[in-house]
């Protein structure tokens, strides 16, 4: 008969199980880490995700909550959850953006992330796969896959050519940052909003965004009344148009005011966007 294990062999074996764990943990993760996106070069990283852009994608979340009907208090934490919802569908069009302009980033801008090889192109695809993953996920906790999934096609239509479309592509980023908002208003009204608030906002604030884009399709010409400059002012607006869609919101007095703490993100976006340039 085999003797009883006695209390002597216990932590040998509880080693010998933690051993076993720890492999295996080291086996699935060399299985997995050609997938994972590292930051070798944060600030490659920081240009190719365009920081100072990041700034004004909670604005388009917040206005769009405050918006909306009154939210409980379990619709405030999912506001925690639309936020980088937005902030991820925003990134990974930033990265898509990049890489289906590979050649042409190759040939005029050699100094960008991915021309430049400080990313590699399959990192980048990763990380862009990741956050569409991520955000739906986040979207799904609070019934807004009907306006995140059309609005990853949307992003996804727009970096792989309808951008160069004269009319289709302005109209498909404003509907996109349009959508932000609306992802917004979907946290506080679980799922599709039913009062037309939200809606006039999203109009609004997609038709700004619309207006500029087709703009700057120009900035560039010779004699152009809307040179780089003047088009970075008018972007240099959309902090301030989201704080006064959300302070628009009276029905959610006071908390409607809390879209002012938007404001100083505008002079953050003014500082960053001097080390890292938007475009």
């Amino acid at each position: 008969m085999t003797p009883p294990p006695t209390s002597d062999d216990r932590p040998a074996r509880r080693e010998s199980r933690l051993a076993t764990l720890r492999e295996k943990a080291i086996e699935a993760y060399y299985l997995v880490e050609d997938f994972i996106p590292r930051p070798e070069n944060g600030r490659a990283w920081l240009r190719l995700l365009r920081l100072p852009n990041l700034l004004t994608v909670p604005g388009d979340v917040l206005a769009g909550f405050l918006l909306a009907p009154a939210a409980t208090g379990r619709d405030w934490a999912q506001l925690l959850l639309a936020i980088p919802s937005g902030l991820l569908l925003y990134a990974a069009g930033l990265v898509l953006n990049d890489l289906f302009d590979y050649a042409e980033d190759l040939r005029d801008r050699p100094d960008r992330p991915l021309p430049a090889k400080e990313i590699s192109r399959e990192a980048a695809a990763a990380a862009a796969l990741i956050f569409f993953w991520v955000a739906a996920f986040l979207a799904a906790f609070f019934d807004a896959l009907p306006i995140a999934i059309p609005l990853i096609l949307g992003i996804v239509l727009y970096d792989v050519g309808l951008k160069r479309r004269p009319r289709i592509g302005p109209g498909l980023m404003g509907a996109c940052r349009a959508g932000n908002l609306l992802l917004g208003a979907a946290a506080a009204s679980d799922g599709l909003p039913a009062t037309p608030f939200p809606w006039i906002g999203a109009l609004l604030l997609g038709g700004y965004i619309g207006a500029v884009t087709h703009l700057a399709r120009r900035e560039m010409e010779p004699g152009t009344k809307f040179p780089p400059e003047r088009i970075g002012k008018l972007l240099g607006l959309l902090i301030p148009l989201q704080a006064l869609l959300g302070v628009l919101a009276v029905h959610r007095f006071p908390a409607n005011l809390l879209a002012l703490a938007l404001l100083p993100l505008q002079k953050l976006h003014h500082q960053l966007a001097r080390r890292f340039p938007p475009s």
